[in-house]
């Protein structure tokens, strides 16, 4: 291992709406509100950089392939990215906005997850860029979405704060209705546990867990 320090990665002209590691952990991919996502190795380098049509809300990397990259915007659409030819391969919409958060299936990559306005959106990429089921989710409108790792028909969502407190819900997609149901003042950030079926968001001064046995 190398001495400790910080590496400073410049370029963005706005705000840093996500950010994430390859899957080796050699590049970060970043999203921003200045109409770009940016690819970036460790040595400080601009690798790849794409111009959106509305700011950047979420990336995320193939968990297998490393040159595959998922990016949504705001505005809807969701494509992916070849990194060695620097062209977009695929696009999804939800034809809604704003969409706010887009999440990869790692136990399922043909499945993609997002919220945008008050619904949730699920596709399969090898059907269709509609998507498969789309389901009203949070009335003060849709914040994040996170798929579980260890099931992949199960996710969880967070609604913006209404009165400083925000909603999380657990659904599966065997059940018509939400599976749990939870609040954390001033919520913030969505996780899921790398091996169990345990969700955590963040809140004011204190991590929130739940738990489900499906």
């Amino acid at each position: 291992c190398g001495k400790p320090g910080k590496v400073t990665l410049e370029g963005h002209l706005d705000y840093i709406n996500d950010l994430v590691f390859s899957p080796k952990g050699q590049e970060i991919a970043s999203v921003s509100d200045d109409h770009t996502c940016r690819v970036w190795d460790l040595e400080e380098n601009l690798r790849a950089y794409f111009v959106l049509r509305s700011p950047g809300m979420s990336v995320g990397w193939h968990p297998e392939d490393a040159f595959k990259l998922m990016v949504a915007e705001k505005n809807g659409t969701i494509r992916f990215y070849d990194l060695v030819t620097h062209q977009a391969i695929l696009s999804l919409t939800t034809d809604q906005t704003p969409l706010m958060s887009a999440n990869w299936c790692l136990k399922n990559t043909f499945k993609i997850g997002a919220v945008a306005g008050n619904d949730w959106f699920i596709w399969d990429i090898t059907r269709s860029s509609y998507p498969l089921d789309k389901r009203p989710v949070h009335a003060d409108r849709a914040r994040l979405f996170r798929w579980s790792r260890v099931n992949e028909n199960l996710f969880a969502t967070t609604g913006y704060p209404g009165k400083m407190i925000s909603q999380l819900l657990v659904h599966h997609l065997g059940h018509p209705q939400p599976i749990i149901i939870g609040s954390a003042p001033l919520g913030s950030g969505l996780t899921w546990h790398r091996t169990l079926p345990l969700c955590a968001m963040g809140g004011d001064h204190k991590v929130y867990f739940w738990v489900t046995e499906i």
